[in-house]
């Protein structure tokens, strides 16, 4: 852990500047054999393969080659230009944002701001509920990166466009919940559970989505707030549906007083 936080560190004082090529991005890579290169890197798409640009060494000439992601351990992407100015900028006027936001997507493909700017356009897009727009940006986004879909950043409004659309027929979701609750970071794990209960819910699950979703996160994720705080909102609903009040209650006790600030907490007070 230490080790990859001082990578992080000097990789993000090495780089800096924006690609001066379209989908050819400043980084720092590690490779698997151990080396690790300052360089430019590119997705291409026919191959599945990454191109990497580098020096040869003092004033030698740039060299190509051409890796799987399975040859990178870890990589540091540059941020795009402005990337600070354009989050801001979102949170402000969305629509302003949206067409670089949109254009980053592609820019970026399997070079992680594809998925940071996909999560961005989604939480201005599920505000609207215009689920079916972000589905098509997270699907180019898992085109080529399956996982995303399981342990992105944006996976969680994947899962809830999804599911608000009614395209959760064959199991894929499913695939995709079980990947994220085995193998994905803490917090995308909780909101996977969330995500199963409110799957089974629409269902007609009611109990199944307490025992398989919504009481696991609460259970197991006390420290991820902003899921812990929606599982223990929906969990009540659930139990109200299911006359079990005293349940109910102490889900909406536990809410107020561990996550008095949020948004679940205000929906409680009817703020």
């Amino acid at each position: 852990m230490k080790s990859s936080r001082i990578f992080a560190m000097a990789a993000l004082v090495a780089l800096g500047a924006a690609p001066a090529v379209f989908g050819n991005v400043p980084a720092k890579v590690e490779m698997a054999n151990g080396q690790v290169y300052e360089c430019k890197i590119r997705w291409m798409p026919a191959s599945k393969k990454y191109a990497i640009t580098r020096a040869a060494g003092a004033g030698g000439a740039a060299v190509e080659q051409q890796v799987a992601p399975s040859d990178i351990v870890r990589k540091q992407i540059a941020p795009p230009a402005g990337w600070r100015e354009l989050l801001q900028q979102a949170s402000k006027s969305p629509d302003a944002a949206m067409p670089r936001l949109l254009q980053l997507v592609d820019e970026y493909k399997m070079l992680d701001y594809d998925e940071q700017a996909a999560y961005v356009i989604g939480q201005i897009y599920l505000k609207r509920n215009k689920y079916d727009d972000f589905i098509k940006v997270a699907e180019k986004v898992v085109q080529d990166n399956p996982d995303a879909a399981a342990v992105s950043v944006m996976a969680p409004l994947y899962w809830t466009s999804l599911i608000e659309t009614g395209k959760t027929a064959g199991g894929r979701l499913e695939k995709m919940l079980d990947g994220a609750v085995a193998s994905a970071p803490a917090g995308v794990a909780a909101k996977a559970l969330v995500a199963r209960g409110d799957l089974l819910k629409k269902a007609g699950r009611t109990r199944d989505a307490l025992k398989d979703g919504y009481l696991r996160a609460v259970f197991m994720y006390g420290r991820e707030k902003e899921a812990h705080a929606e599982a223990l909102y929906k969990a009540a609903a659930a139990f109200d549906e299911l006359q079990q009040a005293p349940y109910a209650d102490k889900m909406r006790q536990t809410l107020l007083s561990r996550h008095k600030d949020s948004p679940y907490a205000q929906k409680l007070r009817g703020n």
